[in-house]
């Protein structure tokens, strides 16, 4: 029988008896449909792990009882960083899904210059909140210990001006790239940052700002692909490549 995946940091803390917050409780008790003294897996996003199982069930609550040692998975190296533009919501999130089962570490969103009017009337916070539910779930299925960090600026200088560029290797994908990307030309002792822009490309501002920061901007093929399907591509690459070491 398989044994379902539950997110809670307090999987990881001292004490063995912890209980489930809402989401979490409501997820087990009416999707699920789980009845005490069944197991589950939780995972604190940290790469902690434990089977557990249910000790108690009522309306609002779920608590759980861990059974086995806490295992340890060790993070991704190197990490893959995704600076993102943010985009229409259902592609958007199908985008944050594929790349968290691929097992990009970190999101980075921005508010492109060529931006959609409807997109940038919408609240950033909540569209993050929902992100983070995505990247949650996504981790779930999967089977990933670790919950990518998520966080948003609103310009892709900003976005860029918030990287460790001494511990990144940085490469954005344009078509106008006179370069193309070559995989045996990384660096893998970095951890890699790749930034792709929206559908109508970066701006003439956008790219003179890579320009300034000495980043690598790269033609991915020639084949134009979508904002959402960009990012996939290039982190599948990326992880088959680091595969081989």
């Amino acid at each position: 029988m398989r044994v379902h995946r539950i997110y809670c940091k307090s999987v990881s803390d001292q004490d063995s008896i912890f209980d489930l917050d809402q989401s979490q409780s409501n997820h087990i008790s009416k999707v699920l449909r789980l009845r005490i003294e069944d197991k589950v897996e939780v995972f604190d996003g940290n790469g902690a792990t434990a089977v557990c199982k249910i000790i108690e069930i009522n309306r609002t609550i779920v608590i759980l009882e861990r059974i086995t040692e806490i295992a340890v998975s060790d993070p991704a190296h190197p990490k893959i960083v995704s600076l993102l533009p943010v985009i229409k919501k259902d592609n958007l999130h199908f985008m944050v899904q594929k790349l968290t089962e691929i097992g990009v570490s970190d999101f980075i969103f921005y508010k492109p210059d060529l931006i959609d009017q409807s997109i940038a009337k919408k609240d950033l916070k909540k569209t993050l909140s929902k992100i983070n539910e995505v990247v949650v779930n996504a981790c779930k299925q999967c089977g990933s210990n670790f919950i990518p960090s998520v966080s948003a600026l609103e310009s892709l200088e900003s976005a860029i001006n918030s990287l460790n560029t001494n511990d990144h290797e940085i490469y954005a994908f344009d078509l106008n790239a006179s370069d193309t990307f070559s995989l045996d030309k990384i660096n893998i002792q970095k951890n890699i940052c790749i930034i792709t822009g929206p559908e109508s490309g970066f701006s003439e501002q956008e790219i003179n700002s890579l320009i300034k920061k000495d980043i690598k901007i790269r033609l991915l093929k020639n084949n134009i692909l979508r904002a959402e399907t960009a990012p996939i591509v290039i982190s599948s690459l990326l992880q088959n490549h680091f595969g081989k070491f």
